[in-house]
């Protein structure tokens, strides 16, 4: 009951993050390339995150790899997302007084992509070691990497460390830079204009 608010809710940001770059680009504050990663990725993003659904199509008692690939797509949906945004304040060049600036709008843009794409490529690693079997066991059971299972402290280990730090670059503090975007710039407003009506006779 919960989970189609987070799908649509989600699908509907897609559209409208897409829809605001290319009126962005149409009004020249986004280039070329941008626009075009922006166009390719888009339908990936949408199928992905529809395909979600299928860690509830398919159990994971039943099949853990079929199961975790809706996890997967979810990841790449959410870091594509965290990293498409990042660009676009470093594109438009947006400047925010609370990081020093342009500059330091820049600096932490960048500092972020790349701890997300840090971060992230080691999660999709081991979501993609269940999916793909690299850790199918001979009675058919399914493990991480060794190394991800090690203890980093207290009842935690390794790899829920990474998914922790993972949530946090592509869950909270994108929900955290977006709130603060919609403080910061004006909102797009959209005006409907059906023109004066052909009245004959």
């Amino acid at each position: 009951m919960v989970y189609p608010l987070f799908e649509y809710s989600l699908l509907f940001y897609l559209i409208l993050d897409f829809t605001l770059a290319a009126i962005s680009y149409k009004k020249g504050y986004l280039s070329a390339r941008y626009w075009k990663v922006a166009q390719i990725a888009f339908p990936f993003q949408i199928i992905l995150c529809a395909w979600f659904r299928m860690i509830f199509v398919i159990a994971a008692y039943d099949w853990v790899q079929g199961h975790t690939a809706g996890f997967l797509g979810l990841q790449i949906v959410l870091v594509s997302v965290a990293c498409l945004n990042t660009a676009y304040v470093l594109e438009t060049q947006a400047s925010y007084g609370f990081l020093g600036g342009l500059q330091g709008t820049r600096i932490a843009g960048y500092t972020f992509i790349i701890c997300d794409l840090l971060i992230s490529g080691v999660k999709v690693y081991l979501s993609s070691y269940v999916v793909f079997g690299l850790g199918l066991t001979e009675n058919g059971g399914h493990t991480y990497p060794p190394w991800a299972l090690g203890p980093v402290g207290g009842n935690m280990v390794v790899g829920q460390a990474i998914d922790l730090v993972w949530m946090i670059f592509n869950a909270v503090l994108p929900l955290i830079i977006s709130f603060i975007r919609s403080k910061s710039e004006p909102p797009i407003s959209f005006t409907i204009d059906l023109g004066k009506p052909n009245i004959v006779g």
